[in-house]
């Protein structure tokens, strides 16, 4: 049941993920009355794109033949 584009879902189901867990765990503990509150969430979301990118990689089926 492997679709075409499903390494592409997974990625971004990874992304979705990691970005609820980063979520779910800083953004309480962070002081919004400081500046750099923005750069810490910005690189929290970084961090989940870089995992949505390796899970991409990870789950490509790159000898899909057409067929």
């Amino acid at each position: 049941m492997k679709e075409k584009h499903e390494w592409l879902y997974r990625a971004i189901r990874t992304f979705i993920q990691a970005a609820i867990g980063y979520a779910a765990v800083v953004l309480p503990t962070i002081d919004w009355n400081n500046t750099s509150a923005l750069k810490t969430t910005l690189v929290g979301i970084g961090v989940s794109a870089v995992s949505a990118g390796a899970a991409a990689v990870m789950n490509a089926d790159w000898n899909h033949k057409e067929g």
